[in-house]
């Protein structure tokens, strides 16, 4: 059975190169990958410092080992969804589908036949991988969606970046207008032109304060202090 709204379907309905995902840590985020058949998945997952603390027995099942989880993997369904509810990520929809779904869930762009997901898969878990995993721009729901369609995108890492970018955004917006109505124009200007200067370089607000901070420095030949969060 599936639930159409939710993209939620029960484990019967599973069919072999199908994109499923299953929502973690409260439904913060989704992990992706494709069913290849056998009660097998094949999924993509951190690189580098993934499961550092973790001491789990390998999987009864498929014998995963999830204290060395690292790249393209392949495990049980129960591995991969790890309690949660299996849900259908939907190729092909409607613009106004696509509009009122949750990110992470479904594109507009038409998915290639089953089989030749199921090779693609294949093909990074024996011995090809997929590069190194970037929470924005290599992850698993790009990989599942390659798969699919050798494309590479992540609606979900969008829409995280998007919502970054734009608190970013108020916090220099608020900057700018109190430097402005407590110091004029003249240093609102320049405090300005610092940042846009920096800004296609500079990846989080930390780093933009960092900068920042360092030029003021700079300009009053003060120590520069460590900034220890933002």
């Amino acid at each position: 059975m599936e639930d159409l709204v939710n993209n939620k379907i029960d484990r019967e309905s599973l069919k072999p190169g199908d994109h499923i995902y299953a929502y973690r840590l409260a439904g913060t985020y989704s992990h992706h990958g494709i069913y290849i058949g056998g009660d097998r998945v094949i999924h993509y997952n951190r690189t580098r410092d993934a499961n550092k603390w973790n001491r789990a027995e390998p999987c009864r099942n498929c014998k995963l080992d999830r204290n060395h989880l690292r790249g393209v993997v392949k495990s049980c369904v129960d591995c991969f969804r790890k309690g949660h509810d299996l849900r259908r990520f939907q190729y092909g929809v409607k613009v106004v589908r696509y509009l009122a779904s949750r990110h992470g869930t479904c594109t507009t762009g038409r998915a290639d036949p089953p089989e030749v997901a199921i090779r693609r898969a294949n093909d990074h878990l024996d011995g090809h991988g997929f590069g190194d995993y970037d929470l924005f721009e290599n992850n698993c729901e790009v990989f599942a969606v390659f798969c699919k369609t050798e494309k590479a995108v992540s609606s979900q890492a969008w829409a995280a970046k998007s919502v970054l970018k734009a608190g970013v955004k108020i916090r220099i917006d608020r900057l700018l207008q109190d430097v402005l109505v407590h110091q004029g124009q003249e240093k609102h200007d320049k405090t300005k032109q610092r940042i846009d200067s920096t800004l296609t370089s500079i990846s989080s607000l930390k780093e933009l304060i960092a900068n920042l901070q360092k030029n003021q420095a700079a300009d009053s030949g003060e120590e520069v202090m460590e900034i220890t969060g933002a």
